[in-house]
Parts: C-alpha cells; structure tokens; sequence
C-alpha cells in the first residue's frame, strides 16, 4: 500500500525550475523527486534536485541504461549519492530498440540478459569505487578497471537501484537484482496484478531474496486529449502485450499502423475510446481516487505530468502542471 506520493519532474524543466519544484515537493512533504529522461540529461537534473533540498529522496524513473556504459552510470550515481548523503535512488530503463537507436545511434541485443548484467557491472563499479580497486567480467560488460584513479571512498552509500519493466521478462531480472521495481504508466490493474508482479516475486524467489519495492508512475493529465497523446506514443509493438492481456490487441495494432502512417488523430481517438481509462493515467481533478486505486497495487507512486504533449517552446507551461501535482500531491498525502 503506497504512502505519500512522490513527483516526477517535467522533462523539460530547466535548472532553476527544478530546484523551485524540489523545493516545494520537500516542503510539503513528498515522498520522492523523481526525474525523467526524455529531453534534459537526468543525472544533471538530479543534481539540481539535490543542491535544493536537504532531507528528501531523489531519483531517475527512470535514466536509459543502454545509452551510457556501467562505468559512465556508476560514476555519476556514485557522486550523486555523495552529494545527497545518501539520498540518491538510480533508475534504470532499457528504452525500446527503435527509440534506443533513433535517440542515441545504439543497438542492444538480448535487452533483459544485457539489464541483468549492466546491473551487475555498475554494482561492481560502486564496489570498485568504495574500495579503490576491483572490476567487471560480465556476458556484456567487461570493466578491468573502472576506478581509473586510485583512491578508496567507504563513506559513501552505493545507491539503491530501480529497473523498470513493462514486460514479465524484464521484472522478473528486477526481481532478481534490483533494489525496486519500476512500473511504466503503460500497465493496467489486471496487468500488473496477474503478469508484471507474480513475474517481479519470481525473480526475487529464484534468486533467494525478499520482494523489493514497487514504484508506480501515474501520469495525472488536464484533459482526455494530452492523456491520449501521451498514451498513444507508448502505444508500440514492445508494449502491446499490455493490451493483449486485456483482450484489446486487434485496436493496439490499429493505433500501431495510425501512428506509422501519420495518421495521429485516428491514432488518439481510438486510444481514448478504447483504453486510456485501464491505464495508469488519472484526467482533471480525480487523482486522491485514482491513487487510492494505484496504491492497493504497489508500495510507492510518483504522480507525474505528461511530457510528450507539452510544447517545449514554453517551459513554463509544463512547470505550472507539475506545481498544480504538487497542490495534488499535498491534498492526496495530508499534511506533512
């Protein structure tokens, strides 16, 4: 059962907004700030979050795995965690094949094998960088040497580690080696319940280990057309056994061939008729109902506003949204 909400900051948000919204978010008693990665570099919108805040946690959910080598992730969740004492969770994502190569130029084969071991090469770093020495062979990864400069640093708190998954494969590999699951926005109730956790709790069985936390982003949108939007962005092949699930697969291939041919108008509407209600998406002023609903589910939720419908010609049009989660967030939560 999930306690206060946490925020997830808009993409968007330029330094000084994030540290205004952080500061907000702490005032009022969020459980968490989390960060995007969608058009800002995450670690550098951490850092901002931290330098603004004293006593919260903040996180990615999440920051592509895929596009950056273990050593490049460690080493900034490594100082990240430095500069917050402690309070800095790293999110990870594999970020779907064509998104992954048309964003960054980068293929990766065998996403939840690679995820397992990327996993294990950064928590080798962050071991590498406590005790001065130490490295990595892995399936995908080899790092002989990731702590390039000598010098051992035990004072400081290897990060928590979240992976994100929206197909049973993937949390499964986060039950069995990460720290917290990350659920997309892209899941229904019967989804997560039946297909995404009864695969996250064999993960943590077969490997031996207690069941961690689940972290669910709920995207709180001002109306059907933005929530539709965004909702039909996710609306691609990787994630379509969402909607096979819910008997919907013959409308996800419809959506699917809309979008391809341009015709993203057809593509919304059928996603408004058919299924942005089963979605974790909550329209106009319903979010304390809709995360009462969400928290029966999972252990945490971030409530986050859409980021793909927001022009970013004008960026504080996406940081109002995210203050009006914040009067949200305090009104779901209660007072701090």
């Amino acid at each position: 059962m999930a306690g206060r909400p946490g925020i997830t900051l808009p993409g968007a948000a330029r330094r000084r907004e994030v540290e205004e919204l952080a500061r907000r978010a702490e005032a009022i008693g969020c459980d968490a700030i989390w960060i995007l990665d969608t058009r800002r570099d995450p670690y550098l919108a951490a850092a901002a979050a931290i330098s603004a805040t004293r006593t919260i946690e903040v996180g990615t959910d999440v920051a592509v795995a895929f596009a950056r080598s273990p050593t490049v992730t460690a080493a900034a969740a490594w100082d990240l965690s430095e500069w917050s004492t402690g309070r800095f969770t790293l999110g990870l994502g594999s970020q779907v094949g064509p998104t992954l190569a048309m964003r960054f130029g980068v293929v990766a084969d065998h996403p939840a094998l690679r995820m397992s071991d990327y996993v294990a090469a950064v928590r080798a770093c962050f071991g590498a960088f406590a005790s001065g020495s130490g490295g990595y062979d892995g399936r995908f990864y080899r790092l002989p040497r990731p702590a390039f400069q000598p010098g051992s640093e035990p004072d400081i708190r290897p990060p928590h580690i979240y992976v994100a998954a929206v197909n049973p494969r993937m949390a499964e590999v986060a039950g069995a080696c990460a720290d917290g699951l990350a659920v997309h926005s892209f899941t229904t109730k019967a989804y997560l319940r039946d297909v995404l956790l009864p695969a996250f709790e064999r993960g943590a069985a077969n490997a031996g280990r207690p069941v961690p936390k689940v972290l669910l982003q709920l995207v709180v949108a001002p109306d059907r057309e933005i929530a539709a939007k965004q909702m039909a962005v996710y609306t691609v092949p990787t994630y379509r056994r969402v909607l096979d699930h819910a008997g919907l697969g013959p409308i996800a291939d419809q959506v699917i061939a809309a979008n391809a041919d341009g015709r993203r108008n057809e593509a919304r509407a059928l996603v408004d008729r058919h299924y942005l209600d089963r979605l974790s998406v909550v329209v106009g002023e319903e979010v304390r109902t809709a995360f009462e609903s969400w928290s029966e589910l999972v252990d945490r939720i971030a409530l986050t506003v859409p980021w793909y419908a927001w022009s970013t010609e004008s960026n504080s049009r996406p940081a109002r949204a995210c203050s009006r989660l914040l009067v949200a967030s305090s009104e779901v939560g209660g007072s701090p």
